[in-house]
């Protein structure tokens, strides 16, 4: 993230249960965050086998570069109510009009993406579910905007004011430069 400081920003925990024939729409996590800034990553870690039957996830190459876009729902792509940016683009309708990629992916994998990257993951109609735990990671030139239209508080502070480094007891720096990693 070229960042002389990390800051730790949440996690959770995703599952995609036996048979959900829902996709997860496109979406990007940063308009559900409550940051402006550009060093944001999410670390995602499989915890089951994944592939195109259970819930394989697809990134929009290069997204990380387009503006925001509105939160939606996550199984749909109609924005959040309330939300002031503008409507994602329909990918699902024009797939071929975008440079996506999939990854298969096994238990001990990691992948980590811009939390601006576009992505969605399919439907899983096997008969175990599918988990995985994200992370997601802060870096120096983030700082504090509360978001409207939003779903989930993930990281939404009560301490932190508008333009405040993301320093804060729910939001610790966890690696600097300066002093490498910094435990809890």
């Amino acid at each position: 993230m070229q960042s002389q400081r990390i800051n730790f920003y949440g996690e959770q925990l995703f599952l995609k249960e036996t048979g959900s024939l829902h996709r997860t729409a496109f979406h990007q996590h940063t308009p559900y965050f409550h940051v402006i800034g550009e060093k944001c990553c999410t670390v995602s870690i499989p915890l089951d086998a994944v592939n195109a039957d259970n819930g394989m996830m697809a990134y929009v190459r290069g997204s990380h570069r387009w503006q925001r876009h509105a939160p939606n729902g996550f199984v749909t792509p109609i924005p959040l109510y309330g939300t002031p940016l503008p409507k994602l683009p329909d990918i699902e309708g024009d797939n071929a009009g975008y440079d996506i990629v999939h990854y298969a992916t096994e238990p001990g994998d990691i992948i980590v993406h811009h939390a601006n990257t576009v992505h969605s993951a399919s439907g899983n109609t096997t008969d175990r579910d599918r988990r995985a735990h994200s992370l997601h990671y802060l870096g120096d030139d983030v700082r504090y905007r509360e978001r409207q239209g939003m779903a989930l508080d993930l990281g939404k502070s009560p301490t932190l004011k508008e333009g405040d480094r993301m320093d804060s007891e729910e939001l610790p720096l966890v690696w600097s430069r300066e002093q490498g990693y910094v435990a809890a």
